[in-house]
């Protein structure tokens, strides 16, 4: 049977006529340390062993005119000129990939003398780490799991028990995600080699005098669907007056999942048309209205059809007396791929003052847009003239003399048009929740993760996700990012002390071979 070969997505089999040979060996290579030879006659003493790349080498033919056989060695030279490692796969191993890079010169000898003309070629690759993945990912839940791939144990109110089943040959680096039906300040994961840890194990979940409220979520169990229909409708205040407020928001369900879409962008004698939704902040434990301290986080998308689309996103926070506080726009006015997303305040004086402007290119690209189809989380923190803005994994913040005392009451978000240009094909609302800070009273506290929150870890590239948003300064100062060993091995998952209801997990890996 003939082996396919792909290397970087592209097929060498088409290219060659016969492949002759593939070297893979067994395993890896070791390098052994000894300590110099001393006065002992008998051997030195051994120190550690390392692993080396993984060679992999491949033999080839092709056959015909000399010009075939020289236009072939050029695709193949062009094939695998690769500057760093890529996908190598098998048609024998249809679920192993091998990260290689190519290794030394490839050979290619010509021969002549047969009819036809022969070549023959052998191309070598290094596996930098020595070993193959698996394609797809193992998982591993509390719920209903596959027990082939290991179990999860209750085995206190605050901590699980996960027996992990890893049949590769190698050691594999998991994904655990957590997701909190309550409140939790800490996850601490432990192996028989290594603890993990983040949060803070002392956090405390009751105090006499502060804790924060969610007053608004729209985000769990697509809740946004609820948020439109609770919303009030077209009587957003706004930093400006620009837009005629008489269009119409509707349900999208692009990609699967509903968001908050314009429908129809209205029309007036203004220069520009949108549509809005408002909620009120409702009144906290206390029965106290407005905030001085508070924090939301939404999600939105942005992300361009056209260099000629024009249109704007705002997510915008006005006082107890009906004046503009504070708020950000996500805006496209004018041609090209070029969007603004800019943090505006209040200025004091019934207007408003532009704080700071960011630029992003509004493609598909994860590397461009914040606000692709499979991002787009953002979030904004007040501790009152003080407002923390989030933007592309950075926190600045921006003293606001202006806001100082000034409570906030209504949330609005408005999705616009400049007049009748082409609008933005992917302008939406996905989520948004609100959480009121320090209220007074004697029960919760702020806490690190709040219900409906995702942790996500990646031991593999040591990565920490909090509701999608980087936070590795969560990990505690000595704990380590931890593998799994082939075989069958064991890890347990500990919360917060005061944990009233245990969170979902779920623990994904690729299974690894040397």
């Amino acid at each position: 049977m003939t082996i396919s070969v792909t290397y970087d997505g592209k097929s060498l089999t088409d290219l060659v006529d016969e492949i002759t040979s593939i070297t893979r060996n067994i395993g890896t290579g070791y390098n052994n340390v000894y300590a110099d030879q001393g006065a002992s006659r008998n051997g030195q003493v051994f120190l550690y062993a390392t692993k080396g790349a993984k060679p992999i080498s491949i033999e080839f033919k092709v056959k015909g005119s000399l010009r075939k056989i020289h236009e072939v060695g050029n695709e193949v030279a062009s094939l695998v000129d690769s500057p760093k490692p890529a996908p190598l796969e098998f048609s024998d191993e249809p679920n192993k990939i091998w990260w290689a890079v190519p290794s030394g010169s490839p050979s290619y000898s010509i021969n002549q003398s047969t009819s036809p003309a022969e070549a023959t070629g052998v191309i070598s690759f290094d596996v930098p780490s020595g070993t193959a993945e698996s394609k797809s990912y193992t998982t591993l839940k509390a719920v209903n799991p596959d027990e082939r791939n290991g179990t999860v144990t209750k085995i206190s109110d605050t901590a699980y028990k996960v027996t992990v089943n890893n049949r590769g040959t190698a050691e594999a680096f998991p994904i655990i995600k957590i997701k909190h039906r309550g409140e939790n300040g800490y996850i601490g994961i432990v192996t028989k080699s290594a603890i993990f840890a983040m949060g803070n194990d002392e956090e405390a979940d009751r105090q006499s005098y502060k804790r924060s409220e969610i007053l608004r979520d729209y985000v769990s169990n697509n809740w946004i669907v609820k948020g439109l229909a609770e919303g009030q409708k077209n009587s957003a205040i706004l930093n400006d007056l620009s837009q005629n407020l008489n269009g119409t928001l509707a349900i999208d369900n692009a990609w699967g999942r509903p968001h908050i879409a314009l429908s129809n962008r209205g029309s007036g004698s203004r220069p520009n048309n949108a549509a809005s939704v408002s909620w009120e902040i409702p009144l906290d434990s206390a029965r106290d209205r407005g905030a001085l301290n508070e924090y939301f986080w939404w999600r939105q998308i942005f992300w361009l059809g056209a260099a000629n689309q024009f249109g704007f996103i705002k997510i915008m926070v006005s006082d107890t007396n009906d004046q503009f506080l504070y708020g950000v726009e996500t805006i496209k006015r004018a041609n090209g791929l070029d969007v603004e997303y800019n943090f505006l305040a209040s200025d004091g004086k019934g207007g408003y003052k532009v704080l700071k402007q960011w630029n992003f290119v509004g493609t598909h690209r994860d590397d461009q847009n914040p606000f692709n189809a499979e991002r787009g989380w953002s979030d904004l923190l007040r501790r009152d003239d003080m407002v923390q803005v989030f933007w592309w994994g950075s926190y600045p913040q921006f003293h606001i003399p202006e806001i100082k005392g000034r409570k906030s009451a209504k949330i609005h978000v408005a999705l616009g048009a400049f007049g009748d240009k082409p609008i933005v094909t992917h302008m939406y609302l996905d989520s948004i929740v609100y959480r009121k800070d320090f209220v007074s009273g004697i029960e919760d506290v702020p806490n690190r993760y709040r219900p409906g929150s995702i942790v996500e870890i990646d031991m593999g590239s040591g990565s920490i996700l909090v509701d999608g948003m980087s936070k590795n300064e969560e990990e505690i100062d000595g704990s380590d990012f931890l593998s799994i060993p082939k075989g069958t091995s064991e890890m347990e998952i500990h919360f917060s002390s005061w944990i009233k209801e245990m969170p979902e997990i779920e623990i994904m890996w690729k299974e690894r071979y040397v």
